[in-house]
């Protein structure tokens, strides 16, 4: 694969801060190339054949079982060309789906509870990571080893509509007024804004990403959501459309397609973690050095699990939805089992 990059973003930062960096001629592995312009391969697919695809934020390792598909040609043999975008906002991907400006995307199961309670048109078609990655994380100069010590301060966000509602939660538990925090939305500049003490801690990166890379430069403290008392949850998905899936015979194929490509990849990166950190090179380039690439895809992949890919549990998704709206999370009621789908997985 080849790609396109800027030399200005050579410093390491964040895993989402390679803002339209991976644009390349990635056609001849299944990859159309990022933004809106496609990269054709030489057999020249029909638009019947190409499928658009968000992501939540910029390639990083926690796409390895996208671009592990992509790097092995497995979208290739399903017969789809895969174009993948970048988000301008983190906010972007049930909405783009809902609208039918794009045919999936990578999003979170909160989120996608949130979007599904607002009306949207998405449904989670697969869990691309399973598990819960969320963190609060602080230098351990800062002395924040728990949600007790969060009053006062103040903590970055990304941008999620689940995130501050979730800090609140952790304060609360924690016998803190939320009150009490700042919570300044940062968007793409977390691991920075926590490394020239912009912030006391940030909420929002990943233990498998900025985990890793932030305990490289600093000593930090890395507290999983899932300690400081929310439940576990798929921490990423692919949504799209219920409305083109019931409706629209190509477009459900087309993710049929997509999905068998996505286990193909999920399979091939757990049999060679070499494999899956070489696919990860070039998209991430610029961003992170081949080393570190090589440890957040290992942190990564022992994450996914052993079972079926992409397989969620209605009932755990019920039982989520149901804690986020008795913690303010949703502002109403709602089915979470009615926010995902495994009837397009492999079978």
């Amino acid at each position: 694969m080849t790609a396109v990059h800027n030399p200005t973003l050579n410093t390491p930062i964040s895993r989402r801060r390679l803002g339209g960096l991976f644009c390349g001629a990635l056609a001849a592995a299944g990859l159309a190339g990022c933004g809106r312009t496609e990269a054709r391969s030489a057999s020249s697919p029909s638009a019947s054949s190409k499928l658009s695809l968000l992501l939540d934020w910029n390639p990083n390792p926690d796409h390895v079982t996208l671009y592990t598909a992509v790097h092995t040609g497995a979208f290739t043999k399903e017969g789809i060309e895969v174009g993948i975008q970048n988000p301008a906002n983190t906010a972007d991907a049930a909405k783009q789906v809902s609208l039918g400006q794009v045919d999936l995307a990578v999003s979170y199961e909160p989120d996608t509870l949130i979007a599904v309670g607002q009306g949207l048109d998405v449904i989670s078609v697969a869990a691309l990571i399973p598990v819960s990655l969320t963190s609060l994380i602080a230098k351990k100069s800062r002395g924040i080893t728990a949600g007790a010590q969060l009053k006062g301060r103040t903590v970055g966000l990304s941008g999620l509509a689940s995130q501050r509602p979730s800090v609140e939660y952790i304060a609360r538990r924690s016998g803190v007024d939320p009150a009490t925090i700042t919570m300044p939305n940062i968007q793409q500049s977390l691991s920075q804004a926590l490394l020239t003490d912009k912030v006391d801690a940030i909420y929002g990166g990943f233990r498998n990403i900025e985990g890793i890379e932030l305990a490289e430069k600093v000593p930090v403290d890395v507290m999983p959501a899932t300690e400081l008392g929310l439940p576990d949850y798929a921490e990423l998905v692919i949504i799209a459309s219920r409305r083109r899936l019931a409706q629209e015979k190509g477009y459900a194929e087309k993710v049929r397609a997509f999905l068998r490509g996505l286990a193909a990849g999920q399979s091939a990166a757990q049999k060679d973690h070499s494999t899956a950190a070489e696919a990860m090179t070039a998209p991430t380039r610029g961003s992170y050095q081949p080393q570190m690439v090589a440890k957040m895809v290992d942190a990564t992949v022992g994450l996914l699990g052993t079972g079926p890919f992409g397989v969620q549990k209605p009932a755990d998704w019920a039982a989520f939805a149901t804690w986020m709206h008795r913690n303010g999370l949703l502002d109403k009621a709602l089915d979470g089992a009615s926010g995902t789908t495994n009837d397009y997985l492999p079978a």
